[in-house]
């Protein structure tokens, strides 16, 4: 069953804007429009002979930027969680595979080899 768009009212740099989202989506929708509201706020704010237009382009670059930085962390994070994922895996291999010798205090320790 489709879900009825539900029609939200944003304001950003004084201006009213409505937008359909999903009910689902309305409180992003709103962050969303808040953080957009206030980078542009502070663009216009360090510069006022920007035009409207211009703070806006430079907004969708600092979103993007920041949004390439998150995708490029969440891949690093990513390959260092298959990195480790595969280094226990070959460590429980070891521990598995190896006999136990023992130790000068008489302990049964194994052998380990990465």
């Amino acid at each position: 069953m489709a879900t009825d768009k539900l029609s939200v009212k944003v304001h950003i740099m004084d201006k009213e804007y409505q937008i359909a989202c999903d009910p689902e989506q309305k409180q992003r929708l709103m962050k969303a429009a808040v953080a957009v509201d206030n980078q542009m706020r502070s663009i216009k704010q360090s510069s006022t002979r920007l035009s409207v237009e211009k703070v806006a382009v430079l907004t969708a670059l600092n979103l993007a930027n920041e949004l390439q930085d998150a995708t490029d962390h969440s891949s690093m994070l990513e390959s260092f969680s298959d990195s480790i994922v595969d280094m226990s895996s070959r460590i429980d291999r070891v521990l598995d595979e190896k006999p136990s010798v023992p130790d000068s205090d008489g302990t049964d320790s194994k052998i380990v080899q990465l």
